[in-house]
């Protein structure tokens, strides 16, 4: 078999395996949708379950706190 063969393989191989791994993205069970978004300038954080968590968390008076779209597939 010479060179060419050989590496066309081995990066068939790869890509096979790298398409078979899981995926971090792709496991639904360990998603949790929080209902309040806090904004921040330009940054949107969704990290909070309660209207008084979120309020809790701002650092300035032009943070403001807003209810989290409902999730798309989860």
């Amino acid at each position: 078999m010479n060179e060419g063969w050989k590496m066309f393989w081995l990066f068939s191989l790869v890509f096979a395996a790298a398409l078979g791994a899981p995926s971090a993205f792709a496991q639904k069970g360990d998603y949790h949708h929080h209902n309040y978004c806090l904004l921040t300038g330009p940054a949107r954080e969704c990290a909070f379950d309660t209207f008084a968590q979120c309020e809790a968390s701002k650092h300035g008076s032009t943070d403001s706190c807003v209810q989290n779209s409902p999730p798309q597939d989860h």
